[in-house]
Parts: structure tokens; sequence; C-alpha cells
């Protein structure tokens, strides 16, 4: 009987890390600072490196205080990590002066990202860069994880109300506090919450749908098909399949493995070695 107990034991533990919501938050952030996609022109216009650009960069450094890119402020949970690491760095910058105090914030944003990462992908945090450019099939395969992407989430304050949409663009700017970003969120299931497939934009008639948006990018710029990917990720969410093995998880390793290369990058740690 303890054998059966501790055999029982054993297969009842949870095959994957509970992810938390300010993961979402990261690994957003994370996106942001790797890929600005110029819908016209069809290319990145960011550098590839997690250096911090798309908030000190974004117009020449004009909008750091802001958050820099707009799109930091498209959701709660990014807007939040985002603007954390604006305080960070206001108040590193006070005793230490500007650039210090980016090294630093840049410092504090890669050791938020090797928690999240793991979280998330499933994945050990590589341990040295990759030289070359990210590429859109890097992208593609970034986008197949916006499976996690939780529709709702708890609010712990003392408001009316108790949950609300990531989607509804009057909270996206509102700042998260360390419980809210704590809350485990549901994981992958091959499938969009339904909020992300019905998304309204302030100002404009009808809504967008994330699920089709980036089906069409995955199948124009890489070998790949949503559905497989999220099929995948079923298997995944019923025990099938760890999430680690599933077949595009190769190339979020090798995007974050480019993101951390500090070669040519003057804000990026010197300590990691770029292969």
């Amino acid at each position: 009987m303890r054998f059966l107990f501790v055999f029982l034991s054993i297969i009842s533990l949870p095959l994957h890390a509970d992810v938390l919501l300010k993961d979402i938050g990261v690994i957003g952030l994370m996106s942001h600072d790797i890929f600005a996609w110029d819908h016209k022109k069809e290319v990145n216009t960011e550098n590839g490196r997690l250096d911090l650009s798309t908030i000190f960069d974004w117009e020449n450094g004009s909008r750091w205080e802001k958050g820099g890119n707009p799109k930091n402020g498209e959701n709660a949970p990014v807007y939040t990590i985002t603007m954390d690491l604006v305080d960070f760095y206001t108040s590193e910058r006070k005793s230490y002066g500007d650039i210090i105090a980016r090294e630093n914030t840049v410092k504090k944003f890669h050791a938020m990202i090797k928690e999240s990462f793991s979280r998330i992908t499933g994945l050990n945090f590589p341990v040295k860069g990759q030289k070359g450019m990210v590429t859109n099939v890097e992208q593609a395969a970034l986008r197949g994880l916006h499976d996690i992407l939780p529709g709702r989430v708890q609010l712990f304050r003392g408001v009316i109300f108790k949950d609300f949409a990531l989607t509804n663009f009057l909270l996206a700017r509102l700042r998260l506090n360390d419980q809210e970003l704590n809350q485990v969120i549901p994981f992958f299931d091959g499938d969009y919450a339904p909020e992300y497939q019905k998304i309204r934009i302030p100002f404009r008639r009808g809504t967008i749908n994330l699920k089709e948006i980036d089906a069409a990018f995955i199948e124009k710029f890489s070998p790949y098909r949503q559905e497989d990917m999220l099929r995948e990720l079923k298997e995944v969410a019923n025990g099938q399949k760890a999430l680690s093995r599933v077949f595009f998880m190769k190339h979020i390793f090798d995007l974050v493995s480019k993101g951390i290369c500090s070669e040519g990058n003057q804000w990026m740690p010197e300590d990691i070695a770029c292969e």
C-alpha cells in the first residue's frame, strides 16, 4: 500500500509550474523589446536585444517617463511591469546617473525574464547569448504562445468590481498591485481566450480578432500553421506532452538567446558570452 501511495503521489504532481499574471507582463514587455512590427513595410524595427530600447530609445528617448513605446501601455500587466522598471530607473538615476541606472535596470529586467521565461515555456533560461538577428519565424513562434493570455483577471482592492477583461482599453493603464500580479492564471489549453477574439479598439467601429491576426502572420512568415501549434498546446493541457517538447519551442529558446547577446550593445551585461 505504501508503494501505491508513493506512486499515486508522483503521478499527481503538477506537470508544469503555475504561471502568474506578472509573467504575462514580463514576457509581453520582452516581446516588445525584441519586436516592433512595421505593418506596411513588414519589417521588425526593433534591435532584437533585451536592452529596454522599447522604453528608453523610443522616439529618441523622449517618452521613457511614459513607458516608451505606446504598445507598452496596451494592457495592465505589461504597463505595470513597464512602469515598475521606469520607477526603478528613476531611483537609480538619482544615485548613479543615466548610464549606470540603465545598465542596472536592464539587469533587473533580465532577472525578471529569467524567472518568467521558465514558468511560461518550461525551458531552462539560456546561459549563453547567440549571435545573429531575431527572425520572423521566431516572432511567429512567440505569437504561438498567445494561447496563455488570460481573458479576465482578478482585482484585490477596495473597488466595486472584482475582475476585469485585460482587453478593456479603459483599464489598460491600471497599475496592478503585488497580490494582483502574483495571481495564478489558466495554463495553455489549445485556444485563445474569447476576449482576444473580439477586441474593441477605442474610437473605431467593430472589433479585431487576435487569433486570426496571429494565424495570418504565422502562415505568412513561418513554415508553420497556428492550428498545429494550438493542437500541441492542447496536448500539453491534457498531459500528453511536456511543454518543453512542443515543436516550436526551439525558436523561443533561440529568440531569447539572441536577445541576451551583449555583442555590440553598450547596455547589455558584458558577462554574457555570445556564440
